[in-house]
């Protein structure tokens, strides 16, 4: 029997956490085939919903905006007059979204925060400490009364592809089968590997009797300019939409536990994750070509409150470490 129903996700943030919630999508879309699903974020991710093929509708939200954009989501919202909302945040004002959008079931994610869970229902508590992916997952579990097993739904657009190829001809790179990309940022300290270990392991890498390309991935100033012709910086030059053509021509991805290495892993290119504080049960990538390495310390995982400055869980990890993966993957 055909179902149709207006269903809204609130993600809004970040980039890692909405590839974790694409599972999601993909499975309240097989679930309810017939139905109509939109998704709320904030503008900064907006792009990265174009490469979901079962979103329905982007509803975009100004974060920079205050109060006046708040009150106007709300409004939106209440007026698509949704039968369901999921709320995959689970904070308070996404709740308060949930609350006043009209819809006759509202249900979060479990380990709501701030008191959410006094506006919607919060689903098996128990399950807070889930891989992300699957902890988002038990919202449709809660819904279908059976487990769901993760699937990624990520495919290009032709605007995004037409992007990629500009930034491709742009930098002129050139055809190789071991395009290695490297992201050497991402947010917070205890998540980011020493830059001169990226540089050791490059230099190492380059060394290789293979013919290495290196592309470097993030934002503008992630890393320092080189003319070196096999290091290829497009930090600043790729959207978020292009990104998944960049990725897609990797050989293999290395970085922390950022939005790009998430993506990578989740469109299932090989992928190293140097993991520091970040919790290895909760944002490990899920994907049988994801590896991670990390170094276990009595004060891991300390996600975003370190109790250090100088942050050893990532130092005590070499370049030769990453090295011996690299290896297995470039033969």
């Amino acid at each position: 029997m055909k179902v149709f129903m207006k269903i809204l996700i609130i993600k809004p943030s970040s980039f890692g956490d909405i590839i974790h919630a694409n599972p999601t999508l993909v499975a309240l879309k097989k679930l309810y085939p017939d139905s109509n699903i939109s998704w709320l974020v904030f503008d900064t991710f907006a792009d990265l919903l174009s490469l979901f093929p079962d979103v329905d509708d982007i509803m975009v939200w100004n974060r920079n905006n205050g109060i006046v954009e708040f009150l106007r989501v709300i409004m939106s919202v209440q007026e698509k007059r949704f039968d369901l909302v999921i709320d995959l945040q689970g904070l308070l004002r996404t709740s308060l979204i949930s609350l006043l959008s009209g819809a006759r079931q509202r249900i979060g994610v479990p380990g709501l925060k701030e008191f959410s869970w006094i506006f919607e229902k919060e689903v098996f508590p128990e399950s807070s400490s889930f891989n992300a992916v699957n902890r988002n997952l038990e919202t449709v579990r809660f819904i279908a009364g059976k487990k769901v097993e993760p699937k990624f739904n990520i495919k290009a657009t032709p605007e995004s592809e037409k992007r990629t190829e500009e930034i491709l001809e742009k930098n002129g790179l050139p055809i190789s089968d071991r395009i290695i990309g490297i992201v050497p940022h991402a947010r917070g300290l205890s998540k980011r590997w020493p830059k001169q270990h990226y540089m050791e392991l490059i230099d190492s890498m380059l060394k290789l009797e293979y013919d290495i390309k290196i592309l470097i991935l993030g934002n503008k100033g992630d890393f320092e300019p080189t003319n070196n012709p096999d290091i290829i910086n497009l930090c600043g030059q790729t959207s978020l939409p292009a990104l998944h053509g960049i990725l897609k021509k990797c050989r293999l991805v290395i970085g922390g536990d950022t939005g790009p290495v998430q993506l990578a892993a989740a469109l299932n290119i090989p992928t190293i994750a140097i993991f520091g504080g970040s919790d290895v049960n909760e944002t490990a990538p899920i994907s049988r070509n994801a590896v991670i390495i990390r170094k276990d310390y009595p004060c891991s995982p300390c996600r975003t409150q370190p109790k250090c400055k100088d942050f050893p869980c990532l130092r005590e990890i070499k370049p030769e470490d990453v090295l011996k993966e690299v290896k297995k993957w470039i033969k």
